[in-house]
């Protein structure tokens, strides 16, 4: 039994780690702006299509991995991404059925949301909110969405 949960687990994590290495990538300013999610696209898709595996617990510890990385007050991202990814869990049963415009219409909503609340923990410890490139993130992440699906469809599969 327990062999049988990990292995399930495995693609959840290998998935999570590749994206969190995504995620620190250095990219030149230019490229780093319309970098996407990877990590909350990861976190979704594994809250959507299998909670049990990789819900909320590793949308919590996703999200403190990014606090860690990007040097923001701790447990801004983990926050955001928790809420999102419950979103994600309430929406899922419907979300399976959708087809892939109307699922990237969801995760765009689901990253508009997440930036949302990070928006607002921003301006609540005084950070400077007038970035605008951060509203690209969700308008990206949504366009990639059938992409990562697939991908991680396929690893889920095996």
């Amino acid at each position: 039994m327990s062999r049988d949960r990990r292995i399930r687990r495995t693609p959840v994590l290998l998935s999570a780690l590749i994206a969190l290495i995504l995620a620190i990538v250095p990219l030149p300013h230019v490229i780093d702006v319309l970098r996407p999610d990877f990590l909350v696209l990861v976190v979704y898709y594994w809250s959507i299509e299998s909670p049990s595996s990789g819900g909320l617990t590793l949308a919590f510890f996703a999200g403190l991995a990014i606090d860690v990385i990007r040097g923001v007050v701790l447990g801004e991202h983990a926050l955001a991404l928790t809420l999102t990814a419950a979103w994600a869990i309430h929406l899922r049963l419907r979300v399976r059925v959708f087809s892939i415009l109307q699922q990237s219409l969801t995760i765009f909503a689901l990253l508009g949301a997440y930036q949302f609340i990070l928006f607002w923990v921003d301006g609540a410890t005084g950070y400077p909110v007038t970035v605008w490139s951060r509203w690209l993130a969700p308008i990206i992440g949504a366009l990639l969405w059938p992409i990562v699906s697939g991908i991680l469809s396929r690893l889920h599969e095996r």
